[in-house]
Formats: structure tokens, C-alpha cells, sequence
């Protein structure tokens, strides 16, 4: 599937002038990040299967939208490319949206990240473009295709609760992994509306169920937030992320064990 992302990628950028003579695939998930070497720019492309095996394009549109807001007010996000249209674009069934490129991975500092994730939230207080409330539609969408279950009824009734606190635009999936050295924050295309402490649960959901340290770290940096909405806030954010693991399961069996893991510490919780 990568294969033809990369050749979708490539294209694209050549009807722009733009020619990458050696791409290489930096990571190959939900969609896939082409580096297109020798640029400074990066390509995120759809896997090119159907939503809802795949990306919507209503997300790669948002995240751009999201991205380039946050962008503007001075926020530490990976900035949309200024070589070429950023887009979305469309190229043999795939949807291809084009970024700066932003280095190496390499490990991020946390106190940095958790200051980052608060200017994030201030550039986004006037966002006023409509968007999902937190991730109710798209729970709704995963467990409606899932086998019924217990575990399945048990994630749809936490991810449908409706946390307190002042909803705005927020990342919407803001763990660590969504951060890179700077700091620069990416990855919006789950962008929703809800309260700041929702991103808050993202950021420390790590930390509740294997005590990341850095998670926790980076809380205490973002500073002043709502304790008890982050804990209304905690199930919320993880039945979505539990019941994304379950709809991955059938081309991601490895799944299986973190997955009941995850549901064992949910249930011993909030069950």
C-alpha cells in the first residue's frame, strides 16, 4: 500500500516542479509519511483504503485547516509547506496533504511539549470552524461496525459520556508520540471540540495505566487545568482509543494482549 502512496506523493509534488528523486517512507499506519528527499518537505498520504478502514478525507481537511490556524498565532505545530500548495490534493485514489519538514525523530523534551500544548490551546480559543464534539460520532461509527460485545457496550457507554468544562478547539489526540523535537505538535486530523483537559487525558493516559514518566512531567508544564475534569475526561478519551484497538484487530492481531490489558485496567477504574 505504501508503494502507491509514495509514487501518489512523488506525482503530485512534480506537477507542483517539485522533484524527489529519493523518497523514503518514514512511517506507514493510518496514512503514510513520505519524506521527499532531497526537500525540506514531507507528504502525508492516505493509506488509499476506504474510510472507515481508512482515513476520511474530512479529516486530512481539517487537520490542515486545524494546523495552519495554530500556525499562524505563533504555536509550535509543524507548519503546512510554504514550497507548494499544501493542499489536500488527489492523486489515484489517494488524498495528499503536504508539510515542512521537521528533522530526524528523536526524543522530546517533555517540560517543552507540555509548555507547547498550552500555547496550542490558546491559538485555537478563537478557532470558530465547525468541528466534531470530542469523538462521539466516529465511537458511534467504530462500535456500530464491531461484533457486539460486553467490552464493546462498555466502551460505547464511557466514550458517549460529556465531560464538564468550556469546550473549544482542541488537538483532540495529544499523547507524546503526536509531538516531535522543537517542540512541534502534529497530527490535528482528530482535531474536535472539547474542554483543553480532554488533550490532558490524551497526554497522561500513558502515565495512568504504565506510569510514563514524561507524560506526567509534561502535565505538571502545561500548568494550571481542571483536575477533575481531567478525570471525567480520562474514560472518555480512552474508550475511543480502546475501541479504535479493537477495529484494528483484524489486520493487527498483535493488538490482542495490549488490548486486554488496556480494557482490564479500564474496567478495574471505571467499570
Amino acid at each position: 500500500m505504501s508503494e502507491s502512496s509514495v509514487k501518489a506523493a512523488v506525482a503530485v509534488a512534480a506537477e507542483h516542479g517539485l522533484r524527489s528523486d529519493d523518497p523514503v517512507v518514514l512511517r506507514d499506519a493510518w496514512h503514510v509519511l513520505v519524506h521527499l528527499r532531497p526537500l525540506p518537505l514531507v507528504a502525508r498520504v492516505s493509506s488509499g483504503r476506504r474510510y472507515p478502514e481508512g482515513p476520511s478525507e474530512d479529516d486530512v481537511i481539517r487537520e490542515m485547516a486545524v494546523a495552519s490556524h495554530a500556525a499562524r498565532a505563533g504555536a509550535a505545530v509543524v507548519p503546512p509547506s510554504d514550497l507548494l500548495d499544501p493542499g489536500p490534493h488527489r492523486h489515484g485514489g489517494h488524498v495528499v496533504a503536504f508539510w515542512q519538514y521537521a528533522g530526524p525523530a528523536r526524543e522530546v523534551e517533555p517540560v517543552a511539549a507540555g509548555e507547547a500544548l498550552r500555547a496550542i490551546h490558546e491559538a485555537l480559543a478563537d478557532y470558530e470552524d465547525e468541528l466534531p464534539s470530542l469523538h462521539t460520532d466516529d465511537l458511534m461509527a467504530i462500535t456500530g461496525r464491531l461484533e457486539p460485545s460486553a467490552d464493546v457496550e462498555f466502551l460505547r457507554e464511557l466514550g458517549l459520556r460529556q465531560p464538564a468544562g468550556r469546550a473549544q478547539a482542541i488537538h483532540g489526540d495529544a499523547h507524546l508520540a503526536n509531538c516531535l523535537p522543537g517542540p512541534l505538535w502534529h497530527d490535528f486530523e482528530t482535531a474536535c471540540r472539547g474542554p483543553r483537559e480532554f488533550d490532558l487525558a490524551a497526554l497522561t493516559l500513558s502515565d495512568e495505566v504504565r506510569e510514563d514518566v514524561a507524560s506526567r512531567i509534561a502535565l505538571e508544564a502545561y500548568g494550571d487545568h481542571d483536575a477533575d475534569v481531567l478525570e471525567e475526561c480520562l474514560p472518555v478519551y480512552a474508550a475511543w482509543i480502546y475501541a479504535s484497538f479493537m477495529g484494528a484487530l483484524p489486520r493487527r492481531p498483535e493488538l490482542g494482549p495490549v488490548l486486554a490489558q488496556r480494557l482490564q485496567w479500564l474496567r478495574a477504574n471505571y467499570g
